[in-house]
């Protein structure tokens, strides 16, 4: 993928208020050292911007948005990994002179109760943290 001076114009903002990520700022410098024309401009617009008071609130409103919602899904992806694991150790089985035998079930049904709900209750808390992320801030 070409990266187009569109590209960094839109990163510039965050870029000079310093909330972008190191690959991003590796990525912008990389290009401003490129294009000199546009390092001027990009210059000017840093002192603009700076005149106006630094980043409008709304974009770091946004990013803190962004944020919580990520570290939200991520939750709820390893509360859904641990979902997975309570609820199939119930059923966990082996081989026995020919036939299936449901070795938790039959010789520890309180262990596999308990391990049964947790996941339930893992799952409950897996939906409830993906409603959480997708609610929309208000």
């Amino acid at each position: 993928m070409t990266i187009t001076r569109d590209v960094i114009l839109d990163l510039l903002p965050m870029y000079f208020a310093g909330q972008v990520s190191a690959d991003t700022k590796t990525l912008v410098d990389e290009f401003l050292k490129t294009d000199p024309d546009f390092a001027r401009m990009s210059q000017r617009f840093d002192a603009v911007l700076k005149e106006q008071g630094g980043v409008p609130e709304a974009a770091a409103t946004e990013r803190r948005a962004f944020e919580r919602t990520r570290m939200l899904l991520r939750y709820r992806n390893q509360t859904i990994g641990v979902a997975i694991a309570f609820s199939l150790m119930p059923f966990a089985f082996g081989f026995h002179g020919g036939q299936i035998d449901w070795i938790l079930l039959r010789d520890q049904p309180v262990i596999a109760v308990t391990w049964l709900l947790t996941g339930i209750a893992c799952w409950i808390a897996a939906y409830l943290i993906g409603r959480r992320a997708n609610r929309q801030p208000g």
